[in-house]
């Protein structure tokens, strides 16, 4: 066990630093720009330079190190292979992880630019308008903080089987990466072909109406 823990060490020193780092550039960068984006219009205005200077690093680079860092590099460094002990680490890994996500807010400021404006909505206040959306879809935020946990543990297995099967912990980062860079846009495609169907299903329905009506 020792040894392997020392075979993996340049590994998780590198992901450990890599986090560290990332941490401290985004905490940098939203100092800087902190008071700005407490304006709606400037966020609105400065939606691409968010992204690329604090979404993306955070989502893309110290997510996906620090989470594997911490609840795959320990399964790697038990598990040499896929035995069935190491499928119960895989899962009990996959719930912890899961588990996580039960934590924090899920109104963030992609919810802000989304949500129509009506209301108390009418102001600039980021703060104000997050606590407004909160206050109206506080149901919806339920359900959110029920699903999400659940949407993330097919990420957990997976992560914990290539990295296991390949014995990298770059292996479960890559997962990690391309889930966070690909799984925005499927949730998307998602809720655009619901509401498209929605609409379709809607118009059917007034048709069906008007036909009966007029029978």
């Amino acid at each position: 066990m020792i040894e392997r823990f020392f075979q993996f060490l340049p590994s998780m020193a590198v992901l450990a630093s890599i986090a560290i780092v990332t941490l401290i550039y985004r905490r940098l960068v939203s100092r800087r720009f902190r008071e700005r984006m407490k304006s709606i219009k400037w966020c609105k205005e400065n939606q691409w330079k968010i992204i690329w200077l604090i979404v993306v690093p955070f989502y893309c680079v110290r997510a996906p190190f620090a989470e594997e860092l911490i609840f795959r590099a320990p399964l790697i460094v038990i598990f040499s292979d896929l035995s069935g002990n190491a499928w119960l680490g895989i899962w009990i890994s996959g719930l912890l992880f899961s588990s996580v996500h039960c934590f924090g807010d899920k109104i963030n400021l992609c919810h802000v630019l989304l949500a129509k404006d009506g209301g108390e909505a009418k102001t600039d206040s980021l703060e104000t308008r997050i606590a407004d959306i909160k206050k109206k879809q506080a149901k919806r935020l339920k359900i959110i903080k029920l699903i999400h946990p659940i949407s993330v543990l097919p990420l957990g297995i997976l992560s914990g089987y290539y990295g296991i099967k390949y014995q990298s912990i770059w292996a479960s980062v890559g997962v990690h990466f391309i889930w966070n860079l690909i799984v925005p846009f499927i949730i998307v495609l998602l809720v655009l072909m619901i509401l498209k169907a929605r609409v379709s299903a809607r118009k059917t329905w007034h048709t069906l109406r008007y036909k009966l009506r007029r029978g």
